[in-house]
């Protein structure tokens, strides 16, 4: 899943070209986008995975079912690439196309992630789904009540991330050679990624704070904000669910 930060973006145009919205109004248009986009997203996923999970566990599965699901999963796949870059494109441009991306982006993800429906029951997504809400919640107090430029995590998140990938590449030499340490590197791997992806939805939360009370936010703006918070969103909810089912041992 890619992840790029674009803060800043309306300083390349014209003044006259962009509106600088109230602090109040950026930081409640930027959560209004983000819930827009994960309600589109898990709409998406109850409605596709729910019923391909009811037609593959049945006892005689409609195989024109099954072809849809794997037409749009594989449409998805190869549009997930040209939509996020449309998405990028449209915001550094300011145009009015951003919205329409964002959330056609979304719905694709709603698409990749519906398979989770076939290996987790829906109590377990549930569980990981509120998991997820109050760790985002917790971690926007935190952005919220800091007083310090967070920029720092950034820094950090973005080291453990790079450090976690180079760590990543001797797995495959380690799941060839030594079984027993590809566990362990495999576990903190995992645990890096985890981590740093915390450290960045916190420094995320926390600039979208700084773009307020700064008085520079634009609508664009806003919707870039949103699309980083979503991403950070989606990662966080896909490894509480992990955990949630390695826990609860709660898998079809």
């Amino acid at each position: 899943m890619a992840k790029e930060q674009v803060y800043g973006n309306q300083s390349r145009v014209k003044p006259s070209e962009v509106t600088a919205m109230d602090g109040s109004k950026f930081i409640g248009a930027t959560f209004m986008y983000l819930t827009f986009a994960l309600l589109i997203t898990f709409g998406v996923v109850g409605l596709m995975g729910g019923i391909f999970a009811r037609t593959l566990y049945s006892a005689e599965p409609d195989e024109t079912t099954m072809r849809i699901f794997l037409t749009l999963f594989l449409s998805a796949l190869l549009l997930y690439i040209p939509v996020m870059i449309w998405v990028h494109i449209a915001a550094r441009a300011n145009g009015k196309t951003v919205g329409p991306a964002f959330f056609v982006y979304s719905i694709l993800m709603g698409v990749l992630i519906a398979p989770i429906c076939i290996v987790f029951d829906f109590w377990t997504i549930l569980i990981a789904l509120g998991t997820t809400v109050l760790a985002f919640a917790t971690m926007a107090l935190i952005a919220w009540t800091s007083k310090k430029n967070l920029s720092s995590l950034a820094i950090v998140g973005f080291g453990l991330m790079m450090g976690a990938l180079l760590l990543s590449l001797f797995n495959f030499v380690f799941y060839l050679l030594a079984p027993g340490i590809y566990q362990l590197t495999y576990a903190l791997v995992s645990g890096l990624f985890f981590v740093a992806i915390i450290l960045l939805t916190i420094f995320d939360l926390n600039n979208v704070k700084q773009i307020a009370l700064n008085g520079y936010g634009t609508k664009n703006l806003a919707f870039t904000c949103a699309l980083n918070l979503y991403v950070d969103f989606i990662y966080i909810f896909i490894r509480i669910l992990r955990f949630v089912a390695i826990i609860f041992g709660s898998r079809r």
